[in-house]
């Protein structure tokens, strides 16, 4: 605090000249962009231990003194801890009475010359701490070898991480004895598991249902039989046995027909699959349901009232047949028929099929 006391009394301003190299070989122009990026990124000189240690101390050093100038500033308590993020120059946020300035919110009666040192507080602070980021985005590109075989495009997969690099300057502690490259290893590893997790399907699955899944597949290996032993599995893999089942039944990978699946001949997946028309096959239409809830609800009826219901309207392959008709068949009069069509229809609307077939009305 000392230090900051002398800095602030002789009114002193840290300037910043951050120096880039050429990689080996040079620089080459290209028109892919992750290419071209890479090349920004090997521009930027790394650091030693000696050196990154450092560096961590001034950013330590700025930082405090960013908190100073804010109590002087007037702000509160919890305002004062707020650590810069990436969304303060779009802050729509702010209490009633405080208005957005310089990256931050300051009070509306607050004097010039405060503004102006709260300002360059905040500039100081935030162009060592992007200077200390961009000395260690070697690290995505170093940790994105681990990750090349996953269904979540490279360009994705280096935005999170940067991003995850401002988490770790936030929680970074340079007097535990570590660097900080190894503590942002961790957070660019997490970053790149966390876009698998939420982006790596059509339909997403929850983090902790994939994570489960892990522990699932772990244990069965190649034995495919456990995978229906509930209660074994949820005995060696410590999971409850009901999110066991949720996991089984919500496994399931989303795959377009029209995914190729020979490059050489360019066949799809939906050659695969008889000639017929997909709109004609049932497997793939509503109809497949609808036979499927239909019968469900058929099967909860007496065997005359399936029998009305299924020659009155065409039912299970049959024709559609009057009144009159259906009476013959059975032996009774029609009133008796229009009867039993009234009690079996009235079953349906009543029973649990009925919100699963009305959604085909």
């Amino acid at each position: 605090m000392a230090a900051i006391r002398r800095l602030d009394r002789g009114n002193c301003s840290i300037r910043f000249e951050f120096q880039r190299v050429d990689p080996f070989g040079g620089t080459k122009l290209t028109s892919n962009l992750l290419s071209f990026y890479r090349q920004e990124v090997q521009r930027i000189p790394s650091m030693d231990r000696k050196e990154e240690t450092r560096f961590c101390m001034g950013v330590e050093l700025l930082w405090r003194r960013l908190k100073v100038a804010r109590r002087a500033a007037g702000f509160r308590k919890e305002d004062i801890e707020k650590f810069p993020g990436t969304s303060d120059l779009d802050c729509l946020t702010c209490p009633e009475g405080r208005e957005q300035f310089c990256q931050g919110c300051a009070p509306q009666g607050l004097k010039p010359e405060l503004r102006k040192r709260l300002r360059a507080r905040h500039q100081e602070f935030e162009a060592a701490r992007n200077e200390l980021i961009a000395r260690n985005l070697f690290l995505v590109f170093r940790l994105l070898n681990r990750y090349r075989k996953v269904a979540v495009s490279e360009e994705d997969l280096i935005q999170e991480a940067n991003f995850s690099l401002f988490k770790a300057v936030e929680g970074f502690d340079f007097r535990r004895g570590i660097r900080f490259k190894t503590y942002a290893g961790y957070w660019v590893n997490q970053a790149f598991l966390n876009a698998i997790y939420n982006q790596s399907r059509v339909v997403r699955v929850p983090a902790y249902i994939q994570k489960a899944m892990k522990k699932i597949n772990d244990v069965v290996g190649d034995r495919e039989g456990l995978l229906f032993d509930i209660p074994q599995l949820s005995q060696k893999t410590g999971v409850k046995e009901d999110l066991v089942r949720s996991v089984i039944s919500g496994n399931r990978f989303t795959q377009s027909l029209d995914r190729l699946v020979d490059a050489e001949s360019g066949a799809k997946l939906m050659d695969m699959f008889s000639g017929q028309d997909m709109a004609e096959n049932p497997e793939f239409g509503e109809r497949h349901s609808l036979d499927i809830h239909l019968n469900s609800a058929l099967n909860g009826l007496t065997a005359r009232e399936q029998l009305v219901l299924k020659h009155r309207f065409g039912l299970r392959g049959a024709q559609p047949e009057t009144l009159s008709d259906v009476g013959k068949r059975l032996g009774v009069s029609l009133e008796r028929v229009r009867q039993l069509q009234k009690a079996a229809l009235g079953k349906i609307r009543e029973g649990s099929t009925a919100p699963l077939l009305e959604q085909f009305a």
